[in-house]
């Protein structure tokens, strides 16, 4: 049987209408038929430049032309079809590029098989290695890998590229499989200077699909870059492993971002994120720059931040419609950082059911580790409007010193903030809002902070503001670090309107004061601080059905608040009990009686071993 290169090339053999052959450069026994016309239909002439580009799947012999059957009726071909081949030593750039250059004009499906594809060259004089096409479908079968040769270190590269030299656009592409795509490690690293080394950029790409791949030992500035200005859209990226990505030094380089979302409808779930010490100080899993976007379920480790919603002028300007939702993350500063720049907005942005903890790098300063909370909100001369974070768990496994140790920190006005229903452990400072270096303090309408937990609190809230109006401060609760605290909750600003503060909750035996006002806040009778006291004994008398008694609980000598309204809390369920009070003394146990009602048809025994928690309303 012939070879591809004995019947096309040394034209051995009689132009049949179909032959069978043995392909030069798989081994493979292939088909071919004759045909005159190309894949859409318009005929072929003598020396057609798109069958002379092909050359694999379209042949020629003399002036007649074939077509690779078995090809057009799977879909499917082999990278090794094009002449690529695993090697250790040679560089196999020229093949791939032809594969995706034939197979996104074809139709076809590219597949890459077992092996190790060498890359040791550029496509041109500029930065690209590849450069993407139109409907190219890539699919790598396990342990196929493409690996940077040292030829790279120390230079700025874009591996696969969709920034066209003429600038157009590029549609449906896809990257799928087990495929390994290593950027060489040790030898190829940024060494004199911050290098623009980018894995994946798809700048003028919409509708791409990268699924499974595991992007590994890389010294980069972006893995994944999507978009530019306003061009790109609808990326999904998932269930792929962005591993050691950083592995030189922060004097160098000293910003990455995994994944730089500046498109519409980006799309990043089910990925892990695998940092080291390096990119634990300078690396951020996802930047999100545009509107529709989700990161979701995703795990996150040793990276500095999780993620960077920010929104510029020169890129999609207003950006709305975020979801941040579900991922598990082990990271150094807070875990989501909004920047809207000038003339720029952030709007509707969900952050909900993430679990994030919080270490301070050994052998840095605390400002470079910067802040370890839920969300820091920049001013950066932008707006924000309706931003939610609920349901999250942040905990603060290791830090220096307390100063940053804010749960969030907010530092430009917010029209609807709501943090509501998260936990926290050992963010001791609770939500700061204040101006940022010299920028002026901003207004904020319709916060919501309610329902948050902290293991221990010097301070819940500090509202500096130019204005704050329709807020609540509600439900939240904590032990506290000491018993001379004061003004857990302080609000400071000329216009307060439509501030409620109420229910929340200290467990510490000698709660001081919650609040201090500005000069302009008047309080009402809904404004209630709720403390709940240490556990006390409480001997109950024998007390007749319907009837009533009264009891005097054990209460410490330390305890000296009086003239507030007290409820009795059984450390278990008594239903057919009732206690409350009002007292007015001077303090002391003695002071304090509570009316025990049994509103029961039946006797109630006499209990003088019953323990409670008695709550103080204030």
């Amino acid at each position: 049987m012939l070879t591809t290169n004995e019947f096309f090339v040394l034209l051995s053999g009689s132009a049949d209408n179909f032959v069978q052959l043995i392909d030069s450069n798989t081994g493979e026994i292939v088909s071919f038929k004759k045909v005159n016309t190309w894949i859409d239909g318009t005929g072929l002439v003598i020396n057609d430049s798109r069958v002379l580009n092909d050359q694999v799947i379209y042949r020629t012999r003399g002036n007649e032309f074939y077509v690779n059957t078995v090809v057009f009726s799977s879909k499917r071909v082999y990278i090794t079809a094009f002449g690529a081949k695993s090697s250790y030593n040679e560089d196999q750039r020229a093949f791939i590029q032809h594969a995706f250059d034939v197979c996104s004009e074809l139709g076809l499906k590219l597949v890459f098989p077992s092996g190790h594809f060498l890359i040791k060259s550029f496509n041109s004089s500029s930065e690209n290695i590849f450069e993407l096409r139109s409907g190219l479908d890539v699919e790598f079968e396990d342990y196929s890998v493409i690996k940077l040769d040292a030829y790279f270190n120390d230079r700025a590269f874009v591996l696969f590229s969709g920034v066209t030299a003429d600038s157009s656009p590029l549609y449906n592409i896809a990257f799928k499989g087990k495929g390994i795509i290593d950027f060489g490690g040790d030898v190829s690293k940024m060494r004199s200077l911050y290098l623009n080394r980018v894995g994946f950029e798809g700048g003028n790409c919409t509708n791409v699909l990268i699924d499974g791949l595991y992007w590994t030992n890389g010294d980069l500035r972006n893995c994944i870059g999507v978009g530019k200005g306003n061009s790109g859209g609808n990326v999904t990226i998932r269930n792929c492993t962005f591993d050691n990505l950083a592995t030189g030094t922060k004097e160098i380089n000293h910003d990455h971002s995994t994944i730089y979302g500046n498109v519409d409808f980006l799309s990043v779930h089910n990925n892990v994120f695998i940092g080291n010490r390096l990119m634990s100080l300078i690396g951020c899993a996802c930047e999100i720059h545009g509107n529709y976007s989700s990161f979701d379920n995703n795990k996150v480790y040793d990276y500095t931040r999780m993620n960077f919603v920010a929104s510029y002028e020169s890129e999609r300007k207003d950006i709305t419609n975020i979801s941040i939702t579900d991922n598990i993350a082990d990271i150094t500063n807070t875990a989501v950082y909004f920047w809207s720049d000038v003339n720029s907005l952030i709007s509707n942005v969900l952050i909900s059911g993430n679990n994030i903890r919080h270490k301070h790098i050994e052998g840095e300063t605390q400002n470079y580790n910067g802040h370890q909370g839920l969300l820091s909100i920049l001013n950066k001369g932008g707006k924000y409007e309706r931003i939610v974070a609920k349901g999250n768990s942040c905990h603060i496994l290791y830090t220096i010193g307390d100063h940053l140790r804010y749960a969030a920190d907010i530092f430009a006005g917010v029209e609807v903030l709501e943090i509501s229903n998260n936990n926290f452990v050992g963010h001791s400072l609770g939500f700061l809002f204040d101006k940022e270096e010299s920028n002026v303090l901003g207004e904020y309408s319709f916060v919501k902070i309610f329902g948050n937990t902290f293991t221990s609190l010097s301070k819940l809230v500090t509202l500096n503001a130019e204005k704050v109006t329709h807020s609540l401060i509600s439900d939240n609760s904590s032990s506290l670090e000491s018993n001379n605290l004061k003004d857990l909750i302080e609000i400071n600003s000329n216009v307060i309107q439509s501030t409620t503060i109420r229910n929340n909750i200290y467990l510490n035996n000698n709660p001081s004061i919650e609040f201090t006002p500005s000069s302009v806040f008047k309080s009402d009778s809904s404004n209630k601080a709720r403390y709940v006291l240490s556990l006390v004994d409480t001997p109950v008398p024998t007390i007749n059905a319907n009837g009533y008694g009264f009891m005097t609980p054990v209460i410490s000598n330390d305890h000296k608040r009086v003239g507030g309204v007290y409820t009795i809390q059984p450390t278990y369920p008594f239903n057919e009990l009732f206690f409350h009070a009002v007292t007015f003394g001077k303090g002391g146990s003695a002071n304090v009686d509570f009316k025990v009602d049994n509103i029961t048809s039946s006797t109630f025994p006499a209990n003088n071993l019953l323990k409670s928690n008695i709550v103080v309303d204030m």
